[in-house]
């Protein structure tokens, strides 16, 4: 009820706005404009059309309010129509017309500001509206503002509530948390219920137990609370998901459905209620329920943006569920249109489509989704994913399929097998090794999940650990392969990979197999081409005619087939059929014919062909013009085709590194060093590192050679078995010695060449044990050699004694090797070197060792004296610090000593100053003495005994000489002043001279002017 004043008189209309409101508020404005009512009955009338529903009849009363007042008069007008607006755009139906009204809530909040700068309300609603904006940093510093500017805030529960619910939208809950908690302490029955803001709070910081509390105590406090009893039912769902049983689920399960049933009996029209509905039946599969419900809320009048939003996404999950990819796209869209922040909406648009092969659309999709939303599993695995199955983005998925796989382990996630495998497979034409480490990884989780590993996956394994030159593991993981494999199709692809594996350590069994294809599958060129390789390379081929003819048949039945050409282009080369009756060179015409009549880019055509040009141009010795033109043409040429390789498959590594050697070729090492660099970042390949290393080696960077030889061996080698790596780092650790001359260096390559050795003896390479074991007894002479030249002061006895022994070894390698059936350098050369070794060198080391120990003792003998006279040093300063201690402590103890007298004179100075203050009486009432009051530090002066109290006493002249003594005149007692009557004598303290309380001087001269006759003047006077 309501009374407006009326106009001129004291009456008053009464209004009951609860049950005669009217519809139209046509009167009521005409009424108060007629009363010229204040603006709270405009106000007041309007806030009860807006709590009733009838907005735009709050609007009206307004509109024609702001039409009467002045503009000074209109700030509560505006605050209220913002207000009006905000609360208009909680129910908007899109996220446009919720803009709009913000818009203009941000219009009237500014005019309202203009007249009311401090209003708290206006502020609260400036604030407001850029929280409904979602731009939480300004909101934050608008409420922060308003509690820290207007002191009686500190209590204003509305603007703290403001800030924690903005800091629960910057995922700040702990902040969020303490500020809903001050909210309640500050007004426990606040609307709504900042218990619900603290149950939020703690469920985000995923302490459920007291998020559930929080909701149960707000329902008690009111039982209506609606927020609370959803919140509860939907805490009900979670715990059925995360029960522990069977029988725990469904005992949650059905109290969430109990409750749920509840709300749908009291209020069917719920939107929230509906769109809880709406994922229980889609959880059962009823989409046609999904779709009948979700359609509900959409005709809702209630519904807010956000609701909407959900109920077109429950419908577009609905057509994606029956593929009907096209419409799952239209209300995923229209769900992004109420609600542009949805990301669930965002990824059911880019899924619809890359399920209607629009893959470029689902990529931009997925891109926009993951700039703000970069730790997120599953978008980094589907993007990952998109951009594996486009060519041009392959360089993309690696990196982002690699994330998915870190956050995965970081957050304690499974990894999806899909996402090693895709990873392999975009690693397989660069990095063998990293595409075999991830098909291994998959394998781990497979046999951990007791789940069997498919077929394809331990082919690839095969496939890889081959070309890695591990021909064992590979026939393994076939042999598993083949096991497991029930496609006969599939099991020729195995049959022959088993043998390709076995060609070298079981050649008659990979014979047996190649014919056993070619039985099932006559037309298997690759087993036809391996079965004539086997017996091109066992075999004296140059007169075997009949496998010539066979090579001839295969051509002439495969003419276009470019493998087969291939092949026949080695066979040439192999063969050294350099030129036939014409003198044209027949694998140069083969090649050019190849590239002429069948493919203009068959790479292996180009590189033979760049190669033999480089050959031609090593073979050119002549130092004419004409010759070093030619030699140019012949390396220009090569390098043209090398490049055209290139330009078809840019990472051909035999292409790149042809390019490289053409340049080492013309003195260019680097140049050569700068292309090898560029084909490492391009190509994973050891061969690139073995070339590089070389190339270093040649510009003299040996550390650097010995890094790219030892990437080489622990990428792409094993220290176990591959003496070959293991020789080349020998070698560069050699050269590196030579150069710096460093006992260090030798000492690395001779360990290098001696583990080299072992590795070959170990894996039975016989052919290279010979050779190995020379290169072993080089270093060992080498380092004798350096030994026995080295300055004396840089060696010890024990280094000489090792290079010895070293080379006694050696000399015995080199008399073996000379008398081996197949040495690796003439035998008369090694018996040479041995005996040098024999004659000379032992004898020049032994001398050495002789030199060495008379060197040691001196050195010896000159250290211990040094270390003597430094000790006899230290114990000498030693004592004189230990002197100067004492000297200081005694010091130290007669000013002590020192400052204690000072202490005790002073004591006893202040003793005496007490004796001197006399007691003083008063004569008039003849009572007894009582103690003068002690004055501290002071000495009284004959001045200060005499005097009348209504006189100033003057204060004492202090004179830069000797004190005269005072006259016993000055110091009597006074007589009649001015003939009157004498009074009685007063003692009055007036004057103090201060002893210092750090140091007492005996002064004469403040002592001299004192009457020691006077300690009894009581008496007297």
């Amino acid at each position: 009820i309501i009374e407006v004043p009326i106009k001129d008189s004291r009456e008053v209309v009464t209004i009951d706005l609860e049950h005669e409101l009217p519809e139209d508020p046509t009167d009521l404005c005409t009424l108060l404009e007629n009363e010229s009512a204040e603006s709270i009955y405009w106000i007041s009338i309007a806030s009860v059309y807006a709590n009733k529903g009838l907005v735009s009849e709050a609007f009206e009363m307004m509109t024609e309010g702001l039409k009467l007042y002045k503009e000074l008069d209109t700030a509560d007008f505006h605050t209220f129509l913002a207000w009006l607006h905000i609360r208009q755009s909680k129910v908007a139906k899109t996220s446009d017309d919720q803009r709009a009204s913000l818009k203009m809530a941000s219009e009237s909040i500014k005019l309202a500001l203009a007249a009311q700068p401090t209003n708290v309300l206006n502020r609260i609603a400036q604030a407001e509206i850029s929280y409904q904006l979602k731009q939480y940093d300004q909101a934050l510093d608008f409420f922060e503002r308003i509690l820290k500017n207007d002191s009686k805030s500190t209590a204003n529960v509305f603007a703290l509530t403001g800030k924690a619910k903005t800091l629960f939208h910057k995922k700040n809950y702990n902040a969020s948390l303490k500020i809903f908690q001050q909210v309640l302490i500050l007004n426990p029955l606040l609307k709504p219920d900042p218990r619900i803001g603290i149950g939020m709070n703690f469920w985000r910081l995923n302490d459920k137990n007291m998020a559930t509390k929080s909701w149960e105590r707000a329902l008690e406090i009111d039982p209506e609370n609606q927020t609370a009893k959803l919140l509860l039912t939907l805490s009900k769902f979670d715990s059925s998901f995360n029960s522990l049983t069977d029988e725990d689920f469904i005992s949650n399960y059905s109290a969430a459905l109990n409750s749920l049933n509840e709300f749908v009996q009291k209020d069917s029209n719920n939107p929230v209620t509906l769109l809880i509905l709406a994922s229980y039946y889609y959880s059962k599969n009823d989409l046609e329920s999904v779709l009948k419900v979700s359609q509900k809320v959409l005709s809702s009048p209630n519904a807010s943006p956000d609701l909407l939003s959900d109920a077109n996404f429950w419908i577009a999950r609905t057509h994606y569920e029956n593929g009907d990819f096209s419409n799952a796209q239209k209300f995923f869209t229209e769900s992004l249109k109420s609600n542009p922040d949805s990301l669930l909406a965002k990824l059911g648009v880019g899924q619809s489509q890359f399920n209607r092969s629009l893959l470029d659309d689902a990529i931009l999709t997925f891109e926009s989704v993951y700039k703000n939303n970069q730790k997120i599993l599953e978008i980094n695995y589907i993007l990952g994913i998109l951009y594996s199955q486009d060519e041009k983005n392959h360089e993309k998925a690696v990196p982002v399929l690699e994330r998915y796989i870190r956050l995965s382990k970081d957050k304690n996630e499974p990894v999806a097998l899909n996402a090693y495998l895709t990873l392999s497979r975009l690693h397989e034409n660069k990095d063998n090794s990293q595409s075999l480490s991830l098909l291994s990884k998959v394998i781990d989780i497979l046999k951990k999940r007791g789940e069997d590993v498919p077929v394809e996956i331990l082919n690839n394994l095969g496939v890889f650990h081959f070309i890695k030159g591990n021909p064992e593991s590979a026939n393994t993981f076939f042999k598993s392969a083949f096991e497991a494999n029930q496609s006969e199709d599939l099991n020729i692809t195995l049959n022959y990979n088993i043998a390709r594996t076995e060609e070298n350590s079981n050649t008659e069994d990979s014979i047996s197999k190649y014919n056993d294809i070619l039985e099932k599958s006559p037309g298997y060129i690759y087993s036809k081409i391996r079965l004539l390789f086997l017996q091109i390379i066992s075999s004296d081929v140059k007169n075997d005619e009949e496998l010539e003819k066979k090579l001839n048949d295969l051509l002439q039945s495969h003419v276009s087939n470019l493998e087969v050409r291939a092949f026949y282009s080695w066979y040439l080369k192999r063969t050294n059929r350099s030129s036939n009756d014409k003198g044209e060179n027949l694998e140069s015409k083969h090649n050019k014919e190849t590239l002429v009549k069948y493919d203009s880019h068959d790479t292996y055509a180009l590189i033979s062909l760049g190669n033999l040009y480089c050959a031609i141009a090593r073979e050119i010795k002549g130092k004419t013009p004409q010759d070093i033109e030619k030699k140019n043409q012949s390396y220009v040429r090569g390098a043209q085709l090398f490049q055209k390789v290139l330009s078809i498959d840019p990472n051909n590594v035999f292409a790149a590194q042809g390019i490289a050697i053409i340049f080492v070729e013309n003195k260019h090492s680097n140049i050569a060093l700068e292309t090898f660099r560029k084909i490492r970042d391009a190509i994973d390949d050891v061969s690139v590192y073995i070339n590089l290393g070389h190339c270093l080696i040649e510009v003299g960077q040996y550390s650097k050679a010995i890094e790219s030889y030892e990437i080489a061996l622990r990428r792409y080698g094993d220290d176990t078995k591959d003496s070959r790596y293991l020789t080349l780092v020998g070698r560069a650790w050699f050269a590196r010695a030579s150069a710096e001359k460093s006992l260090e260096s030798f000492l690395k390559s001779l360990e290098y060449s001696i583990k080299a050795l072992d590795v070959a003896q170990n894996t039975n390479l016989k052919k290279l044990i010979p050779s190995l074991k020379y290169n072993v007894a080089f270093v060992q002479f080498n380092i004798a050699q350096f030994i026995q030249k080295q300055n004396i002061a840089k060696r010890t006895v024990d280094d000489i004694n090792k290079a010895l022994e070293g080379l006694k070894e050696a000399i015995d390698t080199l008399n073996d090797l000379a008398n081996d059936k197949y040495p690796p350098y003439p035998a008369e050369i090694l018996k040479q070197r041995a005996s040098m070794g024999t004659n000379t060198l032992i004898n020049q080391l032994e001398r050495a060792i002789k030199e060495q120990k008379e060197y040691e003792i001196k050195f010896e003998h000159r250290l211990k004296e040094a270390q003597e006279s430094r000790e006899k040093e230290r114990q000498k300063a030693e004592l004189e610090e230990q002197r100067r201690k004492e000297e200081e402590a005694k010091k130290e103890a007669q000013y002590r000593e020192e400052y204690l007298k000072l202490q005790e004179q002073a004591k006893e100075w202040e003793r005496e100053r007490e004796a001197f203050v006399e007691p003083s009486f008063d004569e008039q009432d003849g009572k007894k003495p009582r103690k003068g009051k002690k004055t501290k530090n002071a000495i009284n002066t004959d001045d200060e005994l005499s005097g009348d109290d209504e006189k100033p006493v003057k204060k004492t002249k202090k004179s830069t000489g000797k004190r005269s003594k005072r006259k016993k005149d000055e110091n009597a007692t006074n007589g009649n002043v001015e003939g009157g009557d004498p009074e009685p004598k007063k003692r009055k303290l007036t004057s103090k001279k201060y002893l210092s309380a750090d140091i007492i001087e005996d002064s004469d001269e403040d002592l001299e002017d004192f009457d020691e006759s006077k300690l009894g003047g009581d008496d007297e006077e």
